[in-house]
C-alpha cells in the first residue's frame, strides 16, 4: 500500500513539480472564490450569517488596541494569540467604523484559509508527490466546516496557519538540525500556535516525534525551547497584568465548564468522520494506516511527515473526544491533518493500483478530483445560500435610532458590530465581551457543580452580574441567545424595567429594548 512512485520528497520530474505547484496555487485562488462568494449579496459581508465566536474574537481584538487587556478588563477563555493575528483588522477600529472593520476581517480569513490550501499541497508534494499535494489541497479547500469557519475572523484559519506553517518549516530541516534558523523559525510558530488554542501543545509533540531522538536531539530541545520562549513572550505580558485572572479564564473555565454541545462520544466521533467528507475521510484512514504500517522502517524526510500527521490526526481526535464540549466547528482544525493524510492516501492508492495490474489505475486522481467535492457539494451549497438579513436592518436601527453616546449591551458581540458598535466601557461593572463565558463563569464562582450549561443559566449565581451591566445600559441587544441565557425571573425584571423598541410586532431577528425610564421616543 505504500506510494511506490511518490515517494520520495525530491521529485525527479522538475517539469511536472513546477506545474504542481501552479496547480496549487489555482487551488488556493480556488478556495479563496469559495470562501468569499456568499458576500456578494445586497447586503454585502454582513448580509452572510455571522457565528457567536468569530464575533467574540474581533471584539476581544478591537478593544486590545483600544487599551483594554483580555483577563483584566474583560473575560476571553483562549490564549491571546489569534487577538494578535487578527489585528491587521481589528486595530483599525479605534479609528474607521467597527462594522467596517469586521467586514475586512472575513475577508482576510478568507485569505488565511486560501494560503492554507497552499500549505497542505505544498506538504503533500514535497513528501509523496503530486498526486499526495493536489488531492490534499483540495480536500482542505472544499472542507465543508473549514470552509464555514473560514469565512471569519474564528480561532482555526489562524491557529491551521501556525500549524501547517510550522510543519512545511520543520519538515523541511534536515534531521541532524545542522539548519539553526529552520527549528528556530518552526519552534516560534510552534509558539504562535499554542499562544492561539492550547490544542496548539499537540502539534509540538506531532513535531517531536517525527524525528530520530538519536539523529535529532538538538533540534528538537531547540524547538522546544524556542516555542516556550515565543509563548512567554506573547502570552506573558497578559499574565504579568492578570495572573489570577489569566488562570480561571483560560484554564480552570475550561477545564470546570459544563458540557456543551455534543456530549455523546459516539455521536461526536460520527461528526468527526461524517459522510459529508466521505471520500476525504476515506483517504485520511487509508494515509493514516499507511504511515502507522511504516512508522518504524527506514528514517527520510517522508517518514517523519507520516509520522508527524499521524500523531496529529490521532491527538486531535482524542482530545475532541474528550473535551467536555464539542462543536462540529471544531473539525476545522483537524482538517489541517486530515487533508495531509488525505494526500497521502491518495498517492497510496495511485501506486498501488498500478502494481497490481490495474491498467485504469492512471485515472484515480482524475476520479478523486471529482469525488472529493462531489461528495460535499450539497453542504457546501447551503452555506453558498445562507443569507442574514436581520443583521443589517438591526445595523440600520441601531445607527439611525439609537443615540452614538447612548450605552448598548448586546448578548452576542455581533448585533453591535453591525451598528458599528463596540461593547460599552461602564464604571463598576465588566465590559460584556463574552456573556456566555460572563455567565457561566459567575455561576461556576458560586463552587456548585453543573451537569448542562442550561442548569448553569438557570442558577442564580449565574444572572447577578450581567444584570448589574443591564442596569447601566440604555439599551440592551437580547435575541435568542439572551432570551436563552437569563433565567425566567431575569427576563421578568427585565421586561419591567425596559420596552421592546426593535423590530416590529411579528418581524423576526434579534429585539432591541430600552430602559422605560430613558423617556418615550417615536421608533422610526
Amino acid at each position: 500500500m505504500s506510494p511506490t512512485s511518490q515517494s520520495s520528497p525530491v521529485l525527479e520530474d522538475g517539469t511536472r513539480n513546477r506545474r504542481a505547484g501552479w496547480a496549487l496555487a489555482v487551488l488556493a485562488v480556488g478556495a479563496w472564490v469559495l470562501r468569499v462568494l456568499p458576500f456578494f449579496n445586497r447586503h454585502g459581508a454582513f448580509g452572510y450569517p455571522v457565528d457567536y465566536d468569530e464575533g467574540v474574537y474581533f471584539t476581544a481584538s478591537a478593544l486590545l488596541f483600544e487599551g483594554l487587556l483580555p483577563y483584566r478588563d474583560f473575560i476571553f477563555v483562549h490564549p491571546p494569540g489569534a487577538l494578535l493575528l487578527w489585528s491587521p483588522a481589528a486595530a483599525l477600529a479605534s479609528g474607521w467604523d467597527a462594522a467596517t472593520c469586521f467586514v475586512l476581517a472575513r475577508w482576510l480569513a478568507a485569505g488565511v484559509g486560501a494560503f492554507n490550501v497552499f500549505l497542505v499541497g505544498r506538504l503533500g508534494l514535497r513528501a509523496w508527490g503530486p498526486v499526495a499535494g493536489l488531492v490534499g489541497a483540495l480536500v482542505y479547500a472544499t472542507y465543508p466546516e473549514l470552509v464555514i469557519v473560514e469565512r471569519g475572523p474564528f480561532l482555526e484559519p489562524v491557529l491551521n496557519l501556525a500549524c501547517l506553517a510550522l510543519a512545511n518549516v520543520w519538515l523541511d530541516a534536515p534531521e541532524d538540525g545542522r539548519a539553526s534558523r529552520r527549528w528556530l523559525w518552526a519552534g516560534a510558530l510552534c509558539g504562535l500556535a499554542i499562544s492561539v488554542k492550547v490544542l496548539g501543545g499537540i502539534w509540538l509533540a506531532a513535531a517531536l516525534l517525527s524525528r530520530s531522538p538519536r539523529a535529532a536531539w538538538r533540534s528538537q530541545l531547540g524547538l522546544a525551547l524556542m516555542a516556550g520562549a515565543t509563548v512567554l513572550l506573547l502570552v506573558g505580558p497578559f499574565v504579568a497584568a492578570s495572573p489570577s485572572r489569566f488562570l480561571e479564564d483560560v484554564f480552570l473555565f475550561q477545564s470546570l465548564r459544563p458540557g456543551d454541545g455534543e456530549p455523546n462520544r459516539l455521536v461526536r466521533l460520527h461528526d468527526i468522520l461524517h459522510e459529508r467528507r466521505l471520500v476525504g475521510v476515506g483517504l485520511a484512514l487509508l494515509g493514516l494506516l499507511v504511515a502507522l504500517v511504516r512508522a518504524f522502517r527506514a528514517s527520510g524526510p517522508a517518514r517523519a511527515t507520516e509520522r508527524f500527521f499521524a500523531v496529529a490526526y490521532v491527538l486531535t481526535v482524542a482530545a475532541f473526544l474528550a473535551s467536555p464540549s464539542y462543536w462540529n466547528q471544531y473539525n476545522a482544525h483537524l482538517a489541517a491533518s486530515e487533508a495531509v493524510l488525505a494526500g497521502l492516501g491518495a498517492a497510496a492508492l495511485h501506486g498501488w493500483l498500478p502494481a497490481r495490474g490495474r491498467t485504469w489505475a492512471r485515472a484515480v486522481p482524475v476520479l478523486l478530483a471529482v469525488a472529493v467535492p462531489l461528495v460535499s457539494a450539497r453542504h457546501l451549497r447551503e452555506g453558498l445560500r445562507a443569507r442574514a438579513p436581520d443583521l443589517p436592518a438591526l445595523g440600520r436601527y441601531l445607527r439611525h435610532a439609537v443615540p452614538a453616546d447612548a450605552p448598548v449591551c448586546a448578548f452576542e458581540p455581533a448585533w453591535g458590530l453591525t451598528g458599528g458598535r463596540l461593547p460599552p466601557r461602564l464604571p463598576g461593572v465588566p465590559v460584556v465581551v463574552d456573556a456566555y463565558a460572563l455567565m457561566l463563569q459567575d455561576a461556576l464562582g458560586s463552587g456548585e457543580h453543573f451537569a448542562s450549561t442550561q442548569a448553569a443559566f438557570s442558577a442564580s449565581a449565574s444572572q447577578r452580574g450581567i444584570l448589574h451591566v443591564l442596569e447601566r445600559c440604555r439599551y440592551v441587544v437580547l435575541g435568542w441567545r439572551g432570551a436563552w441565557q437569563l433565567s425566567a425571573q431575569s427576563q421578568q425584571w427585565l421586561r419591567e424595567r425596559f420596552i421592546r423598541r426593535f423590530p416590529a410586532e411579528g418581524q423576526g431577528g434579534p429585539d432591541v429594548w430600552e430602559r422605560r425610564d430613558a423617556g418615550v421616543r417615536a421608533s422610526p
